[in-house]
């Protein structure tokens, strides 16, 4: 395989070596949790990390991340450790009335602010053996043999750490995404603008644990609580359309960008503003690629999408554990490496494909109702449609499912076919943390293959549904050779099997 374009310089006699399996470039929400899941599986893990540059950010974590908890273990220790948790969110876009958008009913979602919900990973990762650097800048790698060396520079002075493996989650710094890999979008350039507030009355919301989001004409605003009396408010902007001032004129700067908005000028009406506020840079980008030779780039070092979908956190934790199971299952069966390395690759444009095609959506909403250089042509920045999801989505409509299930309905007695479309592949998927090769079915429609739908094993209902002619005979014969499946989900599944023409009526 070919070398990185990224070398370290040649290291000074003495220097430190320590070696590991992995090496982390990042101690964020990937980093940590990447480093935590692989040590609690038996490797060897050293975590690279500095601290930010940045004031800490607060983020919207949505309530599906409790799945990516449990896997890592620390559900209860995340509950426990005093987040606000929300119920949904608060919503004024585009020329709509401001809404209330509540999340189903189960699990709520965490609103955290990053230094504490950071540390509470770093301290999970170290727990389950990882070693960690809390202060090291990397500045090179160096393939030598079948390793990496790392070389990293500390108060102390130049280190380096040799690995098999090199996991970025650098985020936005990129230390080897941008080597070459990393792609902006520069339509769309981002800067957000961050301020603190505290108010002692009730915050003017209909619930005050909601992030707040607001489009208007220069941009869109947004607010997530830390506490009961503290909120981040922050706006977003295109530096090449909105002119930002040195730091010693951003406070001003930035009061008079809120007072352009309308709800989240209502909402710090009589809150008090914190200390001074701060820009970063939030402009979207991609990656040509996200794995070569040994290294993956793991979260926003891969990838970035306007945060305007609260998927961010999310988006961090479930490439981590992706990037995790590639990584033990390459270290632990190395004929596996190729398939896996396939699987997390489309895993990752999957993700930012749906991301970046959600964005493009409600900035066309924003765009027909401010006419504005924000908004001109970025509801126009969607990538194409060629990932898993889109092909899934696109074959399984709801007009389609709904056709084929009122077809099964309206005949008295059934006689399924294999349809022309169908085959069976082999195709590379998660089982608990490893990758396997797994026997999928394929179509034209969904070439990349998949197994089960609504948690029904769409290969297993193939056979049972080509053996018998009556639906509660293939539900019977089913339940038999699977776990059982609630009858609403195995009817999907069945009309699903039709609409992907993998069946076909005699």
């Amino acid at each position: 395989m070919r070398e990185l374009p990224l070398r370290s310089d040649t290291l000074p006699a003495g220097a430190d070596s320590s070696t590991f399996e992995v090496a982390v470039i990042g101690a964020g929400p990937a980093g940590s949790s990447a480093a935590r899941l692989l040590a609690s599986w038996g490797h060897s893990v050293a975590v690279l990390g500095r601290p930010p540059r940045h004031p800490a950010l607060a983020e919207s974590l949505p309530p599906s991340c409790t799945k990516l908890f449990d896997q890592l273990g620390l559900r209860k220790t995340v509950d426990g450790a005093g987040f606000v948790r929300a119920t949904g969110n608060t919503v004024q876009w585009a020329d709509q009335k401001r809404r209330v958008e509540l999340f189903d009913v189960g699990p709520r979602g965490y609103q955290v602010g990053r230094d504490v919900f950071d540390a509470l990973l770093g301290d999970a990762a170290r727990a389950s053996g990882a070693t960690m650097f809390g202060d090291a800048t990397v500045r090179g790698l160096e393939r030598i043999g079948q390793a990496w060396r790392v070389a990293y520079d500390t108060r102390a002075g130049q280190s380096a750490v040799t690995a098999q493996w090199v996991l970025d989650c650098s985020g936005r710094a990129g230390v080897v995404a941008r080597r070459g890999m990393r792609k902006a979008e520069v339509a769309s350039r981002t800067t957000a603008v961050v301020g603190i507030w505290d108010s002692h009355v009730p915050w003017p919301m209909e619930d005050a644990t909601h992030t707040l989001v607001e489009s208007y004409d220069g941009g869109w605003a947004w607010s997530v609580p830390v506490s009961p009396h503290r909120r981040y408010v922050t706006v977003m902007l295109d530096p090449s359309v909105t002119s930002l001032p040195s730091r010693a004129g951003l406070a001003a700067a930035y009061r008079e960008e809120l007072s352009r908005t309308s709800a989240l000028d209502s909402l710090v009406a009589l809150a008090t503003f914190v200390d001074s506020p701060w820009a970063c840079d939030a402009s979207p980008y991609s990656a040509d690629r996200v794995h070569d030779d040994h290294v993956l780039l793991v979260g926003d070092a891969a990838s970035f999408v306007d945060p305007l979908s609260s998927f961010g956190v999310k988006k961090a934790l479930a490439s981590a554990w992706l990037a995790s199971a590639v990584v033990h299952t390459a270290l632990t069966d190395a004929t596996l490496t190729s398939p896996a390395l396939e699987l997390f690759s489309r895993r990752e444009r999957a993700m930012y494909v749906h991301l970046q095609r959600q964005f493009g959506n409600l900035a066309r909403d924003a765009a027909g109702a401010h006419e504005s250089g924000f908004w001109r042509n970025r509801g126009d920045a969607v990538t194409d449609d060629s990932s898993e999801n889109t092909e899934m989505l696109t074959a399984l409509s709801e007009a389609r499912l709904r056709a084929a299930f009122d077809d099964l309905k309206a005949r008295p007695s059934i006689q399924l076919n294999t349809g022309a479309g169908f085959s069976l592949v082999e195709r590379a998927t998660v089982q608990g943390h490893r990758i396997a090769m797994q026997t999928q079915i394929a179509t034209p429609h969904i070439p990349n293959g998949m197994r089960y739908y609504r948690n029904v094993d769409l290969v297993l209902l193939h056979r049972a549904a080509t053996q018998h002619d009556q639906v509660p005979a293939i539900f019977d014969a089913y339940n038999r050779a699977a776990p059982p499946a609630p009858l609403p989900d195995f009817l999907a599944a069945l009309s699903a099997l039709l609409s992907l023409e993998v069946l076909s009526f005699a």
